[in-house]
C-alpha cells in the first residue's frame, strides 16, 4: 500500500516538474513594432523578462511628450534665383567674392561661359539664413539691369517636428529590443529580435539623414547667382591652309577605310551583282555577233 502511495505521488511530482519546463521554454513568441501606433508586445516566461503589455501606452506618453516639447521657431528654407547684367563680368566676380567674405558664405559651383557676343557667370552661394536677406540686397547693387530675382522661402516646420518625433520614437523601440535581446535565451528568439532590430536601425539611420539635409537647409541658404556681360561679335580665328590640307587629307583617309569597311559588310551582295552583270554581258555579246 505504502509502495502504490509513494508511486502516486512520485508521478504528480514529475507532471509538475514538466508542466513548469514547459512554461519556462517560452521566451519570446511574438516581437513586433508600429510606430505609427507605437505597439510593442511580447510574452515571456516567468522568471526572464519583465511584461511589456504596457508598452504601448507608455511609447504614446513619449510621443505626446515630444510632441509637446518641441515647440520650435520655424524651420524656413530660403532660396533665391538672381540673373542681371553687369558692366564687366570679372570684376563684379571679384566684388562677390569679396562680398561672400563679409557674410562668411560660401561658393558651392562657378561656372563659366562665352557665346552669342555675351560672357556668362553663374555662381551658387550659400550663407547663413540670418544672413541670406542682407547678401542678396549687396549682390543686387552690382547691377546694371535685372533680369529676374526670385525668393522662395519654405516652411518645414511641421516635417521637421514629425521627423524628429518619430525618430525619438523608433529609439524608444530600439531599447526596448536591445533589452529583450540581453534576455533572450534561445537562438530562434536572438534572430528574430535581431531581425526586428536592423530594420528599426535603418529606419532610424534614414531618418537621422533626412533631418541632417532639412537642417542643413534651413541653417545655410542657397542664392543662384546669374550674371552676363553684353559684349562685341567676335569672329572665329581662321584656319590656315595647311591645317585645313591636313584636316581634309585625315577625312579623307577616314572616308576610304569607311568605304573598306563598309565593303567587308556588303561583299555576298557584290558577288550576286557582279555575276548577273557577267551573264548579261555575256547574253549581249552573244546576239550582238
Amino acid at each position: 500500500m505504502k509502495k502504490h502511495i509513494y508511486m502516486i505521488f512520485l508521478f504528480f511530482y514529475l507532471t509538475a516538474c514538466g508542466g513548469k519546463q514547459e512554461n519556462g521554454s517560452q521566451v519570446i513568441d511574438k516581437v513586433y513594432d508600429d510606430t505609427d501606433g507605437a505597439t510593442v508586445e511580447e510574452e515571456i516566461s516567468e522568471d526572464g523578462i519583465t511584461e511589456t503589455n504596457e508598452q504601448a501606452s507608455d511609447l504614446k506618453i513619449i510621443t505626446v511628450q515630444n510632441k509637446e516639447k518641441n515647440i520650435n521657431p520655424q524651420k524656413i528654407i530660403k532660396t533665391a534665383e538672381v540673373r542681371f547684367q553687369v558692366e564687366n563680368l570679372q570684376e563684379s566676380i571679384t566684388n562677390v567674392q569679396q562680398t561672400l567674405k563679409k557674410y562668411k558664405a560660401y561658393v558651392s559651383s562657378v561656372n563659366q561661359s562665352r557665346g552669342h557676343g555675351r560672357l556668362d557667370g553663374k555662381i551658387i552661394i550659400r550663407v547663413s539664413n540670418a544672413d541670406f536677406s542682407n547678401l542678396l540686397n549687396e549682390l543686387l547693387k552690382l547691377s546694371i539691369y535685372t533680369d529676374y530675382n526670385r525668393v522662395n522661402a519654405q516652411d518645414v516646420s511641421e516635417e521637421f517636428v514629425d521627423i524628429q518625433t518619430r525618430l525619438q520614437t523608433k529609439k524608444a523601440v530600439e531599447k526596448r529590443y536591445l533589452e529583450i535581446l540581453e534576455k533572450a535565451e534561445t537562438i530562434p528568439d536572438i534572430l528574430s529580435v535581431e531581425e526586428k532590430l536592423n530594420q528599426i536601425r535603418e529606419e532610424i539611420e534614414a531618418k537621422e539623414g533626412r533631418l541632417k539635409y532639412l537642417q542643413d537647409q534651413v541653417s545655410y541658404s542657397t542664392i543662384t547667382l546669374e550674371m552676363y556681360e553684353e559684349t562685341e561679335e567676335e569672329d572665329a580665328p581662321e584656319i590656315s591652309f595647311w591645317k585645313k590640307a591636313g584636316k581634309g587629307f585625315v577625312t579623307g583617309w577616314d572616308g576610304f577605310l569607311r568605304f573598306l569597311i563598309g565593303l567587308t559588310y556588303i561583299w555576298p551582295l557584290l558577288i550576286i551583282l557582279g555575276t548577273i552583270i557577267f551573264f548579261i554581258y555575256r547574253t549581249i555579246r552573244k546576239y550582238t555577233k
